[in-house]
């Protein structure tokens, strides 16, 4: 059984331990007991920002899903760097409802949804000192 309560830890020990984050705030972190939400706002290094939203929902007894989530990458002019998300506005798309939004204001399907750890890495290695 996926305990969301436990997640939302793990979430705040993952950005705690990034070298990408700076500081981050919760301003809002629900756990009932058949859903959740978190919403995160993180500094990251380079004075970008990293805002992640995700929902949860039980499937079945004992077990949940995420059914929504969006993370927002930018930087710190305010730039979109990408932006993941499963809002169904392009079912166009391969893959849909998960894409991403890219600087250039191109949106691609992605095959597999992001996670806070896909993002993590990605960012990390993006803001890597060469």
């Amino acid at each position: 059984m996926l305990n969301l309560a436990a997640l939302f830890d793990e979430y705040e020990r993952l950005l705690l331990a990034s070298p990408a984050v700076v500081k981050f705030l919760v301003p809002k972190q629900r756990v009932l007991e058949h859903e959740g939400h978190i919403r995160v706002r993180a500094e990251l290094v380079d004075g970008g920002l990293l805002e992640l939203s995700e929902f949860w929902n039980e499937i079945e007894e004992g077990d949940v899903a995420r059914h929504e989530y969006v993370y927002h990458w930018q930087s710190a002019e305010g730039q979109l760097v990408r932006r993941w998300d499963n809002v169904n506005h392009h079912s166009h798309l391969p893959y849909a409802p998960h894409h991403v939004h890219l600087p250039d204001g191109h949106v691609e399907g992605i095959a597999k949804p992001p996670d806070l750890v896909a993002v993590l890495q990605g960012i990390e290695k993006q803001l890597r000192p060469s």
